[in-house]
Order: C-alpha cells, then structure tokens, then sequence
C-alpha cells in the first residue's frame, strides 16, 4: 500500500502533465498504425495481386505448346505463396497494433484514476479530491481488462515456436501490456524446408516471410537472364598478355560500300592485307609501363583473324585511364527501318589520362596528370589470323612491343619526327607527390557534348570539365592559330 501511495502520489503523476502524456503516446501509436495501412499494406496488397497476375500469365504460356516462357509456373506460385504469407503474417501484425493500442489506452485511464483515488483518500467527502476522483473513475469493463492482461502470462504471436527464443528481444512495455510486437520482426522461424500453404502465416515472422520471398524472386527473375544470355552471340576473349587498363569499344565498318569516308576502315602495314568488315570492335589495353595495345575484331559471328598495333609512350610517362570519345557503333547500327541505309559516323579519337614522373630541384618525385586526346583512325595495324579455337571464344597472342615497332605519341611534333609519330592534344589536370597514395583518375568523354570530365583524388578532389571542341572552332575560325590546348 505504501509503495502504490508513493508511486501515484509523486510530481509526474499529476494530472495535467499526465493526460498530456497520455495524448502524446496515443496520438504516436495512432500515427505508427496509419503510417503501417498506408505505407506497407498498401504495397503488400499491391504485390500479392501482381503476384498473382505474374502466375497466371506463366502457367497459361506453359500450356501453350507453341510458345516458350521466361517464368517458371512453379517459381512462380511460390512467390505468390509468400506474398500471400507475407500479407497474412502483416495483418495479424497490424491487428496486434490495434490491440496494443486499445491496450494502452485502458492502461494509462486506469492509472489516471487510480492516481486520482490516492490522492483522494483521507480528505473530506465533499472535497474537490474526491469529487475528481468520482469523475475519473474508469468504467468495470475497462478494470477487467486491464487486471486480465496484466494477469495472463504473454504467448509467442508465432504458433507452434519456442517462447524462449523469442524473449530476449522483447522490450518492458510489451510484457507489460501483453502484446508481443518484436516476435514479428525477429529471425528465429526458418522457412526453409517447409511445405507451403496459408496456415504458414501464422507460423512466420515479417522477416522471415520477407527474406523467402527475396530468395524466391532472385530464382525466378534470373531465369530471364539466363535466357537471354544464351541466345546472344557472346565472344570471350583471352589475353596472354596481361594488362593493368582496358577499354573497349564499337565502330561502324566501311564494308563492301561504296563511300568509306565516314567509317572506319583500318590501315595496314600490308598493303595485300583485306580488313573489310561491316562493324569493329575495338579494345585498347595497357600492357606495360609506357606501352598501349591497340586491337581490332571484325564483328562476325567467329571472327578469323584481328587486327593489333602497338603505342609507346614516352620516358617516365604512364597510362593512369583510358576512354574512346566519339559516336558508339551501337547506338547507329540500326538508324531506321531501311537495313540499306547509308550510317555514317561521327567523331572518333581515344582519350588518355597520362602520368609524368618529373625529378625536381630537392631530389623528390612529382607526377603530372595530364589529359591526351588523338584520333586512332590512321594508326596502321597487323593481321593476325585466328586458329583453330572454341565457338565462342577467340585467343589474342602476345606481342613483343619495343620503340622499333610502335607507334609514338607525343604531346608537340619536333623536326626530326618520322612518319612514326602521332602528335596528341594535351591538357595538364593536376600534380602529386610520388609517395601520396591515391585513387585511379576517373575519366568521362561525352562525344555528343563535346566535353570531358576528369575526377583526381590526392590532397583534395578536384572535378575539371573540358571542353574538347575548341580547337575544331578555332581552326575553322583561324586556321592559322594552331592551339592545341582545351579550354576549361
């Protein structure tokens, strides 16, 4: 008695702070049950019907002989299955919500009158004490309830469980109104290995339910994948050489038509040497310190031969990233419905982040980071023929690249440059010290913008955005101005 006299009796029990606090935790749990009926039933609802239509459609394609489907019946129905589950185990979420609350608000009337009967007893009859105590005066109904659930031990929401697995994740004011809330988003039911039907709802947890059906769509969706990846014509291609860098590309081939001017037709060092082919792919890899490899695959279904060609870079510079920059093959193949159309291509150069190493004054390193841009299309290649390989897969030989047989890329042409020399367009991004680790350089060509973006990491990150068409305006304009710099 003297314990309950102390509780109800102290500050925070009085009145008015205390039906504010009332309001405050049932207008939060009036909130929480609106916000689960709009944001998660809704969609739950919404999924178990999709789930259903996606069945449906499955399991009328595979009667029909004549036609083939991407979706499994079974993996299908099995989705719907713990969609279902999943909306089932939801609802008796949500009615456990709707009993909590109405739980808690017996609760905290209760306490209100009881507090108001404390303070009441030992004062006059007709004392306002008294009289507040009359009107706060919970009906019998809500008293019954209340004794009830604080009387009767809590079970598991998931039948057929173990209870003690389940409370040391419930929280005080669940075992003290009676209704357990987190068993429902608890991970201790499997459904694994068990047969499905509806009456599994009522042995499943939301997280449990949840998790079955990501397994389940991740099964069913890959099929599709699966299937397209078989009807696609796929090359994989084997390198024996290794390389830190690759980028690859697609160009449109001059094939057996009439105007070459706008695609590409590669140059050889043979001039017997045929290279005709309706589309190319193109890789450019880094295969040592200053060397780029430089390969060309006809677009056929088992290419027979390829195309291979070598750049040097000069001393103490190294290739950090590697981008085409121009109009890609893929988006032009196919222009419009008139297979005899003439497609022609745009632009078409290759883009280099390059690293200088330069010895300074004090005897320490900097590197310099510079952005080189230069049109491949006259770059001069060697016909390999392919031999005997697997359908679908094709080997690139290794070559012995040296300062004898490549070709040179340099940054401003010297009067005693040979033919074997590619001058490039450069722009300087950033410096850093040699003992800074950092990030790889980002590199992004934007051929239908004109524009390049390089992303360097070091001390700070810095974004510089190029416009890589100023020089073509300039040349047009003033033809006698030769810059070949980029302006930022």
């Amino acid at each position: 008695s003297n314990a309950l006299d102390q509780f109800f009796t102290r500050p925070q029990m009085h009145d008015q702070l205390f039906q504010r606090e009332i309001k405050s935790v049932e207008a939060s749990v009036a909130s929480m049950e609106a916000k689960l009926r709009s944001k998660i039933l809704a969609p739950i609802r919404a999924l178990v019907y999709e789930t259903d239509e996606l069945y449906g459609i499955a399991r009328s394609r595979d009667c029909d002989a004549s036609s083939s489907t991407l979706i499994d019946p079974e993996e299908g129905l099995r989705l719907y299955t713990f969609a279902r589950i999943l909306f089932l185990a939801f609802e008796r979420c949500l009615a456990h919500v709707v009993e909590a609350r109405g739980r808690l608000h017996d609760l905290l009337a209760w306490i209100r009158g009881t507090a108001s009967q404390v303070r009441a007893r030992g004062t006059a009859t007709d004392s306002i004490q008294r009289q507040n105590a009359r009107n706060r005066r919970v009906p019998d109904g809500v008293i019954r309830r209340v004794s009830n659930f604080l009387s009767t031990p809590m079970l598991s929401a998931v039948k057929d469980s173990d209870d003690i697995a389940f409370e040391q994740h419930r929280h005080l004011a669940e075992c003290v109104i009676g209704v357990p809330l987190s068993d429902f988003f608890s991970d201790c039911v499997s459904t694994d290995n068990v047969a499905l039907s509806s009456k599994m709802a009522v042995r499943c947890t939301l997280k449990s339910a949840l998790q079955s059906a990501f397994q389940t769509c991740a099964v069913l969706f890959d099929k599709p994948r699966d299937a397209f990846t078989e009807t696609l014509d796929r090359l994989d291609i084997h390198f024996e050489t290794p390389h830190s860098i690759l980028a690859a590309h697609s160009r449109i081939g001059a094939g057996p038509r009439a105007d070459k001017s706008e695609a590409f037709e590669p140059k050889m060092i043979q001039p017997n040497d045929s290279s005709l082919a309706r589309h190319w792919m193109i890789i450019v890899r880094s295969v040592k310190d200053n060397f780029i490899e430089v390969i060309a695959i006809p677009g056929n279904v088992q290419p027979k031969f390829y195309l291979q060609a070598g750049l040097a870079l000069p001393d103490n510079h190294r290739v950090r990233n590697i981008q085409f920059y121009g109009d890609s093959g893929n988006s032009s193949l196919s222009p419009n419905l008139d297979i005899d159309a003439v497609t022609n291509e745009g632009r078409q150069s290759l883009g280099l982040i390059v690293e200088r190493q330069e010895v300074i004054s004090d005897g320490s390193e900097e590197l310099h980071e510079e952005l080189w841009l230069f049109k491949y299309d006259e770059i001069s290649f060697e016909k390999f023929d392919l031999g005997p390989t697997s359908n679908k897969a094709i080997s690139i030989a290794a070559a012995d690249f040296n300062q004898e047989n490549c070709v040179h890329l340099q940054t401003c042409k010297t009067s005693n440059d040979d033919d074997n020399v590619l001058v490039t367009k450069c722009r300087y991004i950033c410096t850093h010290q040699n003992f800074v680790i950092r990030e790889q350089t980002k590199l992004n060509l934007c051929g239908s913008r004109g524009t390049a973006g390089v992303l360097s990491f070091g001390a700070s990150t810095s974004l510089d955005i190029l416009d890589l068409e100023e020089d073509e305006e300039d040349d047009e304009d003033d033809s006698a101005s030769g810059d070949e710099s980029f302006e930022e």
